[in-house]
């Protein structure tokens, strides 16, 4: 799948910063990058489905890979990117910001999990009031994160708790600004892995208990706003 030459024609294009340059070698980054990423996609795309068929797994550029060049009306002489992402969610058209799982790598690391990142502030209140209520969801996504090792929550935090009478777990949850579930690939010798697609897979099967809690308190969100 990936191999030391992704990251290389990465680095270089980056170096290179020439739209010359990555046109006499859009080859390499189709053979190195763009079907290695297309791989992972289409082997991932039946855990997804089974978390959430309303996700997109298509192995496209602008559904689930990233460009590695950037909008050059605001690009400001940085043309490339030295990483790629892959991110699977639902139509942000029909469902926007919600929440999603995502795979990132670069010559400094890969990583991979499910975030939150877009949420609105009714959405994150919603979410601090199903926690704080001990909602179901929320009781299934800590165990499912007290209980292994793979990944951890992450996500910046308040400098003051937001429910300091909540317990300890909850303060965990509650008191984030952003809150993703993380897995951060570790040496980066393990991005040249053959199962490495197997293992993505498995951990996204595990974070699943945390997305049902992302995506119902997003779902919660959106129905008061339209009631009211």
């Amino acid at each position: 799948m990936f191999t030391p030459e992704t990251l290389d024609f990465l680095a270089t294009n980056r170096f290179m910063n020439s739209r010359t340059w990555y046109a006499e070698h859009k080859d390499e980054f189709k053979r190195h990058v763009l079907h290695p990423l297309m791989d992972m996609v289409e082997f991932l795309a039946p855990t997804l489905e089974e978390i959430d068929d309303r996700i997109l797994t298509e192995p496209r550029v602008d559904v689930t890979i990233s460009r590695v060049y950037r909008d050059m009306r605001r690009a400001k002489g940085e043309f490339y990117r030295d990483y790629m992402w892959l991110t699977f969610k639902r139509d942000k058209h029909m469902f926007p910001r919600y929440p999603e799982f995502f795979f990132v790598l670069s010559p400094a690391g890969f990583s991979y999990g499910c975030g939150q990142y877009a949420a609105t502030p009714e959405t994150l209140a919603m979410l601090r009031q199903m926690i704080a209520a001990d909602d179901p969801l929320f009781r299934k996504a800590d165990k499912a994160l007290r209980r292994q090792s793979d990944y951890v929550l992450d996500g910046e935090l308040y400098k003051r708790s937001k429910r300091p009478d909540a317990t300890p777990a909850q303060r965990n949850w509650i008191d984030r600004k952003t809150l993703c579930l993380l897995h951060e690939g570790d040496p980066l010798s393990a991005l040249f892995r053959e199962d490495l697609a197997r293992q993505v897979a498995q951990t996204f099967r595990a974070m699943r208990a945390g997305y049902d809690l992302f995506l119902a308190a997003t779902q919660r969100a959106n129905e008061l706003r339209v009631d009211n």
